[in-house]
């Protein structure tokens, strides 16, 4: 059974992606892009996949419940599409 999950990733189009699939039916595969770069793929177990859910959704739920000023903050402070990087000229 092939079966894969892609995830746009960054602030802007084509930043990166994150690419999940399985991997021979027995384990989790996990792919990071960005800018025409691949980082090695992670080959995780049931459980360390398990474990992976239980930080993500650990972090996920801190982030939900930043103050109420916060998340206006950040709604206001919209990323405007500016580089925060600067090339060497």
């Amino acid at each position: 059974m092939e079966h894969e999950v892609e995830i746009r990733t960054g602030r802007r189009d084509g930043d990166g992606q994150i690419r999940v699939s399985v991997f021979m039916d027995e384990m989790v595969a996990i792919t990071l892009e960005g800018h025409a770069e691949r980082a090695p793929t992670l080959l995780l177990t049931a459980e360390q996949a398990r474990e992976l859910e239980g930080a993500l959704s650990e972090l996920i739920r801190l982030v939900e419940e930043a103050s109420p000023q916060e998340q206006e903050r950040a709604r206001v402070e919209k990323w405007q599409g500016e580089e925060r990087r600067r090339l060497a000229s």
